[in-house]
């Protein structure tokens, strides 16, 4: 898959391009995306998943813009999965937000990309303010030569499927229902980080990860998860949270900590790029009387990530246990 930074770049060549902002990458996105590469083989055009390299919302309404499920690394990850020969990032800046539904039809859709197919959602909006719709998107295929089919949004448990309700379920922590829907597990990255290297002193060290800023992962709680790390893969404890054993009660922080106890690995890992998928929620975050009873439920939650059965183990090697 070729990335694309910008359509100056675009090689002159007929396409079916499938867009979207494509956060979480989603099974609804990947149906969009799978439409557009089957489209492609068919006509024998190039396959392109066209998206931006942040959220419109960042430009339009900065107060409003949701954490990313996914960072644009990670998003590229996904996408070239699905087979398309081009990814297009196109820098979504003032001049793309001010863009008329019918300059996003002609200039960019019809003139720089070349399209002679085109995939959405059915919920894809385009132009200033989001005055174009799906239907609109359609009418204007039709007035310039390139053919626009619309997906349906894709259902889980009787619900659609959408980057908003991913927020809502790795919030309360509901990682299975998650899994499903993403068909993975959900997934932070980050550097590992110095911290206050009060895990060493409890016989407990963790890994302080640098969460990428503007990504969300699950809420509050203790997980169980798979580490890549170094080059290979561990299993881990994850903790999520404000500390609050160690916190005051009158003077409650805002600021959250993500510490990963890897089973079976000992090393200097500082400053290296650490990736965790979440598996299953052990407990909620919670307040200890003392520092022991703190620790005796650390080596609980250890066990709990050394003895998991889980399919995601297995495929990565970690099925055996630690």
């Amino acid at each position: 898959m070729e990335v694309v930074p910008d359509v100056a770049s675009l090689a002159k060549r007929p396409r079916a391009l499938a867009l979207g902002t494509f956060d979480g990458v989603h099974a609804g996105h990947r149906a969009v995306i799978g439409r557009a590469v089957q489209l492609a083989e068919e006509r024998g055009l190039t396959s392109a998943v066209v998206t931006f390299d942040r959220h419109p919302l960042s430009v339009i309404d900065p107060g409003r813009v949701p954490r990313l499920l996914t960072a644009n690394e990670e998003k590229m990850r996904l996408i070239e999965e699905l087979g398309p020969d081009e990814l297009v990032m196109l820098p979504f800046d003032q001049e793309m937000a001010a863009m008329t539904a019918a300059e996003f039809c002609t200039d960019l859709l019809a003139g720089s990309l070349q399209a002679q197919a085109v995939v959405v959602g059915e919920n894809f909006n385009f132009g200033a303010h989001g005055a174009g719709d799906a239907a609109q998107l359609r009418d204007c295929g039709a007035a310039h030569g390139y053919d626009v089919e619309i997906c349906p949004l894709v259902t889980e448990h009787g619900e659609p499927i959408s980057s908003t309700r991913i927020r809502r379920l790795l919030h309360d922590g509901e990682l299975e229902e998650v899994r499903e829907i993403l068909g993975r597990p959900p997934s932070a990255a980050g550097l590992v980080a110095h911290g206050d290297k009060r895990g060493r002193t409890l016989g407990v060290p963790t890994a302080n990860v640098d969460v990428e800023a503007g990504t969300i992962f699950p809420g509050r709680g203790v997980y169980t998860a798979r580490v890549f790390v170094a080059g290979a893969w561990y299993r881990a404890a994850v903790n999520i949270g404000h500390n609050p054993t160690f916190q005051s009660r009158e003077e409650p922080t805002t600021h959250v900590t993500v510490e990963a106890f890897l089973l079976a690995f000992s090393g200097d890992i500082y400053e290296r790029e650490i990736r965790l998928d979440f598996l299953h929620k052990i407990r909620d975050e919670r307040r200890f009387d003392s520092v022991d009873a703190l620790v005796a439920q650390m080596r609980l939650d250890i066990e709990a990530a050394a003895t998991l059965t889980d399919p995601a183990l297995d495929a990565v090697g970690l099925g055996g246990g630690a």
